[in-house]
């Protein structure tokens, strides 16, 4: 891993998950890149001078961006190397940007707990690259501390897992972390039979010695709920799970599992595409 990329809108969660970022690059040896934002306002109003306030805007924003590269820099010192860049434009625009630009291995951003009603209505950046994105995307709660993978949690199903760059990126992390991998299925059929076969492909990727694969009885509507309590019994560090690609009327009527775990999860959620 040679690159990681951290947003920012100098939030407490947002700077939560930076400092996450900036340990686990330094770890890794890992470029860090810091992105912001400049939000742009929409103004009715024809007479409003909006060049000079997003101006204003933008120079606070740089302002709070030296500051929290400073402070890195003291935390971390020359160990870590670290690139900010902020725009003006719309979150999700700039940060995919950077991301190809940058040739990006891990996005990192942070994500709050918020009430049941602004999850259903908003949802969160975060969430929203998650499901959209090659690159891996690792969401961290708020105030989450870095601690080494040593145990990673993968929440998977049968019919879809990752082939592409994020089961890539993973692997080489537990190498690194000589982490300990439990791929757990919540089987949604209690009549299904136990099949492991299907990760023959994924399993190649680990240390076949420190995986173990679970199959676990669902209970209806409560899957998040089974997968956090496991983790938690586990003492995991990490969740992992895979975002899946579906319909335009899916996605209007229902939840991804990703974007449910993302807001409940108690420890950082790698989210990884199926391709």
């Amino acid at each position: 891993m040679k690159t990681i990329l951290a947003t920012t809108d100098f939030t407490k969660s947002s700077n939560s998950a930076v400092k996450y970022a900036a340990a686990l690059a330094v770890e890794t040896g890992s470029k860090l890149v810091l992105v912001h934002a400049t939000y742009v306002p929409v103004v009715a109003d024809t007479f409003f001078d909006t060049g000079s306030m997003i101006e204003d805007m933008e120079n606070a924003d740089r302002k709070s961006m030296q500051a929290l590269v400073n402070k890195l820099k003291v935390d971390y010192g020359k160990v870590l190397k670290v690139e900010d860049k902020i725009e003006v434009g719309f979150s999700m625009e700039i940060i995919k940007k950077a991301i190809n630009k940058n040739d990006v291995d891990l996005v990192v951003m942070g994500i709050t707990h918020s009430d049941a009603f602004s999850k259903a209505l908003f949802g969160s950046t975060s969430t929203t690259l998650a499901g959209s994105m090659l690159c891996p995307v690792l969401i961290v709660p708020e105030g989450s501390v870095y601690r080494p993978w040593k145990k990673i949690v993968f929440a998977f199903d049968e019919k879809n897992l990752p082939t592409g760059k994020g089961l890539k990126m993973l692997s080489g992390l537990t190498k690194h972390y000589n982490s300990k991998v439990h791929f757990v299925n919540v089987m949604t059929n209690p009549y299904t039979e136990f099949d492991a076969s299907p990760l023959k492909y994924v399993m190649k990727s680990f240390n076949q010695e420190a995986v173990r694969i679970h199959f676990l009885k669902n209970v209806k509507n409560k899957t998040e709920e089974i997968i956090q309590e496991w983790v938690t019994r586990y003492k995991a560090n990490t969740l992992v799970m895979v975002a899946r690609e579906h319909n335009l009327l899916w996605s209007l009527f229902n939840e991804r599992m990703t974007k449910k775990m993302a807001f409940k999860t108690k420890v950082p959620l790698l989210v990884i595409s199926e391709k």
